[in-house]
């Protein structure tokens, strides 16, 4: 019951601040490379968009306008060209759609909107970017169950935190400092744990790699039993044993044939 009382009180001050031309500073959003977000700032829904200055802005750098019924885009950075979209008329909202989400992208925006260019209303929204990691790769020091054991995801965004388990519990061996390896050109992380260990037979080993800000952990799984690949493990025939065989199966079928003929 305290939680919706928060968000009550929440709103409340947002609105007199509103009314104070104070900033109030919403939730953050999280977008996801690539893709595109909105960025929400309910302005007026009675108000007429022929009359509405609306600008969206990151300190001095202009993101995108609304200027008395029309879209002025003649201050527009370039970094948002073509990337950018308002609902004033559709929605009656001032709420900014962004595309094309790069790492760059993530930011304090600031809605400034009103009747009028000296008595304007802002709304603050944090932009937080965000990306998913490809599925971790576990790999085992060869055919020994005692070495190194790394694993490794690749493409996300934030650096990502990865965890070790062993049969589902705290293994006792700390990892080595992880490698964290950013990409210029992406902004994207790989991300490679490496953990020394003597893994019992028939144990399980998991490596958990967490988007802390996705809320999203990625897991695989090695059982020690499968990383011994060692001749005990298969029947060998010799191809003299495998000759020998074949002739006794056919002294054996030309018996047969001859009593029943």
């Amino acid at each position: 019951m305290k939680k919706p009382r928060a968000r009550n009180l929440l709103s409340a001050f947002c609105l007199l601040a509103s009314l104070f031309t104070i900033a109030c500073v919403n939730s953050d959003i999280i977008g996801i490379i690539g893709e595109e977000v909105m960025l929400p700032c309910p302005c007026d829904s009675k108000m007429d968009p022929d009359q509405l200055y609306l600008y969206w802005q990151i300190h001095e750098t202009v993101v995108d306008t609304f200027i008395k019924g029309n879209t002025s885009r003649s201050h527009q950075n370039i970094a948002y060209h073509n990337r950018t979209r308002l609902f004033v008329r559709e929605n009656k909202t001032c709420s900014l759609l962004l595309s094309q989400l790069s790492v760059k992208d993530e930011n304090r925006y600031e809605c400034h909107y009103g009747r009028q260019e000296m008595h304007m209303l802002r709304v603050d929204v944090s932009l937080l970017v965000a990306a998913n990691y490809t599925s971790p790769v576990l790999q085992a020091p060869g055919e020994q169950t005692r070495g190194r054991y790394t694993c490794t995801a690749t493409g996300g965004f934030p650096a990502a935190t990865i965890h070790w388990l062993l049969d589902n519990q705290s293994t006792p061996w700390n990892p080595e400092t992880p490698q964290i390896v950013l990409n210029e050109s992406t902004g994207r992380y790989s991300v490679t744990s490496t953990l020394a260990a003597n893994i019992s037979q028939y144990s399980t080993l998991t490596c958990i790699v967490e988007n802390k800000r996705l809320q999203v952990n990625l897991s695989q799984a090695l059982n020690s039993h499968s990383t011994q690949d060692t001749p005990q493990n298969h029947t060998v025939i010799p191809v003299a044993h495998t000759s020998l065989l074949l002739r006794y199966y056919l002294t054996v079928l030309l018996l047969v044939w001859s009593v029943l003929a």
